[in-house]
Formats: structure tokens, C-alpha cells, sequence
């Protein structure tokens, strides 16, 4: 895992990037859902929803279109936390998943 460090701080580790290809895409529905966290409302969460079903894919941030997929910056423990937390308002019975 590489690290990054500024000047004054310690360094911190950089997270992958987590990816999902363009066929796995037509699962989910056209147009994605958008939350925000706590900790960074500047920039959104892109959660995906399976056709006709309660099924939710949190993608996390997104970085980049590659080659034949969508690139994501992960989420933090406690932005997974906040952003399933959201999801559960009015969704009980919601499977809700992680991009991996």
C-alpha cells in the first residue's frame, strides 16, 4: 500500500480505487442515487440501485471512466456507516452491499 504524506502531518495510507465494469453496470438502474456524509458534503456518494429490486450497491466516489468501467474512490468505515444509516431511512428491508 503506498502512503502519502504532507508536510506536518504523518503520512496516511492511500486507498484503491475500486472499479465496476460496464456490463456489471446494466444491473443497475440508469440513474444513480446521490448522498452526501457528514464529513464531506462537497463531494457525493454514488450508490446504485439493481433493477426492480431493493438491492443497493454503495460505489462510493466517483474518480474516473476507464477503459470499459467506473472507477471509485472507497469510503471510510465511518462514511459506510453514515451512508447505510441513509439508505435505511424509509428502506428497512434494503439489502445494501459495498463495491468491493
Amino acid at each position: 500500500m503506498e502512503l502519502t504524506q504532507t508536510e506536518g502531518t504523518t503520512p496516511k495510507p492511500v486507498s484503491e480505487k475500486k472499479r465496476i465494469s460496464k456490463l456489471e453496470l446494466a444491473k443497475y438502474d440508469s440513474i444513480p442515487l446521490y448522498f452526501y456524509t457528514e464529513k464531506d458534503s462537497l463531494n457525493r456518494v454514488t450508490v446504485l440501485k439493481e433493477l426492480g429490486k431493493e438491492v443497493y450497491l454503495v460505489a462510493g466516489r466517483y474518480a474516473i471512466f476507464e477503459k470499459d468501467s467506473r472507477v471509485y474512490h472507497p469510503l471510510t468505515e465511518e462514511e459506510k456507516g453514515d451512508i447505510e444509516k441513509q439508505l435505511r431511512m424509509g428502506r428497512k428491508d434494503a439489502l445494501i452491499s459495498f463495491l468491493q
